[in-house]
């Protein structure tokens, strides 16, 4: 009887120690995924477009309805009404309060979160 409490209880640690792993990687991407809600407006060009996202996955990219989500490490946004997925390199400065966007081309684009 003391060896299956022994084995039982080895089994339930191991169990929780399996599983507490899981629940860290979800709270980091939620605090990625965060990081990005809000409006942002082009840093560099005056009167440069602007991108809401929303936590729901949604979000407005240059005037247009889009989704959004973190895919492979990569900002990857699906824009409904033209068809197109664009998948982009992003990098958060300045107490996430800059965020740089590079697209497979290499163009660099940066917004401040408003």
């Amino acid at each position: 009887m003391k060896k299956q409490i022994i084995i039982l209880t080895i089994t339930v640690l191991l169990i929780v120690v399996g599983l507490s792993g899981c629940f860290g990687s979800d709270n980091e991407n939620i605090k990625e995924l965060n990081k990005f809600v809000g409006t942002w407006e082009h840093g560099s060009l005056q009167d440069g477009p602007i991108i809401i996202f929303y936590s729901n996955g949604t979000c407005i990219y240059i005037r247009d309805h889009a989704e959004w989500q973190i895919k492979n490490g990569k900002l990857v946004i699906d824009l409904l009404y033209r068809e197109r997925i664009l998948t982009l390199d992003y990098e958060f400065l300045d107490d996430n309060q800059i965020l740089i966007l590079t697209d497979d081309m290499g163009q660099i684009d940066d917004y401040k979160k408003i």
